[in-house]
């Protein structure tokens, strides 16, 4: 765990806004994975409507500010990190924050004017204590003193995200629709055999599931209580029988965890939902443990246990054949077949909370019919959103070309260090092929080695523009999915 603290002498517009808005806990709050944020870009963040930036400073701090330069109201997030100076710095007229959000410079200041400008409230930018936990970065936005693990322990992080690998990876993306439609789809197991049809299991897979009525996490008299609630299910996927658990941690969190019957897999699932904006919500998925934090943790282990004189590790247990290729692929790569995962569920559920409001119910859950137990859960979501956070409104029109609404670029790609990066790889290697095109078309009258290399060179031209279509659109048609 990676902590940094910044105290802002005055209140930020974020912090009054979120101080008078309608009821939410008051927890840290999740905005992004440092496992896929690129550390020296300023990068754009939201929560509750509210703009943020991020950045990585000079001392391996992440550093968390509201999204906007006190001068004219420039986004931070437009400019550029001065590693000279260890400041981020405002593209539109140059003026330079510390990473406490102090004032730095101001370029059109003389040094007489400027030396008192930078000390005024007005020319700070409000910077929030913040922590790294299980490779989320997680702020504390709220007026009062931050929870911590003694004074809140449910509020902390480390409950949040408790029973994650320390070395997991993240998939992060940012989803066209509400926070609490996200969160209702989460604990929702019945809808995988139909909406992840030939992704995660079968529709003959689908079976009465066997839910438990939820519980609630803190102990309290009733199914479901401030901490959220926990419930246990039955089903079958991938033709297997299926019986474990599952928790919702208030207000972020759900976590799985199951195992299948005659057979020695589990089923570990960990999503972090985070309300973003009306209409718009950022699901922060573990997936499996990182190679390289992997390697440089058994590295760092094993430079302790030789300076301590302590005997070596007993070998890690064998990993099955698919598991082995698994972890053998890039980020780039697993996080491609996880758009096309999200990409299973998203229009119907665009639409869905979209169709909520149409019904003019007084309630989601009240616009719903609900018969089945397999239901229980999102009735327990939904009457804890009433009781503890409300939902963020009016939503937004609703989304009319596919383009938008399955938008792979906006939504994961632009802010995914791992995807951008491939993407710049390949076109290096398309520039590369053209050059070997041209080479081979020079020869291709008088050598069949040359007309050869032309013709897998053209053959590699088209494998990369379906790879880079993949990062930026892929359309998702139930009735082509047989």
């Amino acid at each position: 765990m990676m902590a940094a603290t910044a105290a802002p002498a005055v209140f930020s517009g974020n912090r009054d806004a979120l101080a008078s808005a309608a009821p939410f806990p008051h927890t840290w709050v999740p905005l992004a994975s440092t496992f896929e944020l690129e550390p020296d870009r300023p990068t754009p963040l939201k929560f509750l409507n509210r703009r943020y930036v991020a950045y990585r400073d000079n001392d391996a701090n992440w550093v968390v500010m509201d999204d906007a330069c006190p001068h004219r109201l420039a986004p931070l997030s437009e400019g550029r990190i001065d590693r000279e100076t260890n400041c981020i710095e405002c593209a539109y007229h140059g003026w330079a924050f510390k990473s406490c959000g102090s004032c730095a410079r101001i370029p059109q200041a003389t040094d007489a004017v400027a030396q008192a400008a930078t000390r005024a409230p007005g020319a700070r930018v409000a910077s929030y204590p913040v922590i790294v936990e299980k490779s989320i970065l997680w702020a504390w936005l709220w007026p009062e003193e931050p929870a911590t693990r003694e004074s809140k322990p449910a509020a902390h992080p480390e409950a949040m995200v408790a029973g994650v690998d320390p070395d997991a990876s993240t998939y992060t993306r940012d989803v066209p629709y509400g926070w609490d439609t996200l969160l209702e789809n989460i604990v929702d197991p019945s809808h995988i055999p139909f909406a992840h049809h030939g992704l995660q299991g079968k529709r003959t897979d689908a079976i009465p599931i066997n839910m438990s009525l939820p519980a609630a996490l803190g102990g309290g008299g009733g199914p479901v209580d401030e901490r959220g609630f926990a419930f246990e299910f039955g089903d079958r996927t991938m033709g297997l029988r299926r019986a474990g658990s599952g928790e919702f941690r208030a207000p972020f969190t759900v976590a799985y965890n199951a195992e299948y019957a005659n057979s020695s897999r589990t089923f570990n699932l960990t999503v972090v939902c985070v309300p973003t904006a009306p209409g718009w919500s950022r699901a922060i998925i573990y997936g499996g443990a990182s190679p390289e934090r992997r390697k440089e943790r058994a590295k760092a282990e094993a430079a302790a246990r030789r300076a301590s004189g302590a005997p070596p590790p007993p070998p890690p247990p064998k990993t099955s054949l698919v598991g082995r290729v698994f972890r053998a692929l890039p980020v780039w790569a697993v996080h491609l077949g996880s758009n096309r995962f999200l990409d299973s569920d998203l229009a119907f559920l665009h639409y869905q909370e979209q169709a909520v409001l149409s019904r003019n119910a007084p309630s989601a859950a009240a616009a719903y019919y609900m018969p089945a137990p397999a239901d229980r859960c999102i009735a327990a979501l939904r009457k804890w959103m009433e009781a503890h956070a409300h939902v963020l409104g009016p939503l937004p029109p609703p989304i009319e070309t596919r383009a938008a609404l399955f938008d792979r670029w906006s939504q994961h790609t632009a802010h995914c260090r791992h995807c951008t990066a491939a993407l710049a790889g390949l076109r290096r290697w398309r520039t590369n092929t053209y050059r070997l095109l041209a080479l081979a078309l020079l020869g291709a009258h008088k050598l069949w080695l040359a007309r050869l290399v032309g013709v897998v060179c053209l053959g590699l031209l088209r494998v990369y523009a379906l790879v880079e279509q993949q990062f930026k659109f892929a359309d998702y048609e139930h009735w082509k999915n047989a």
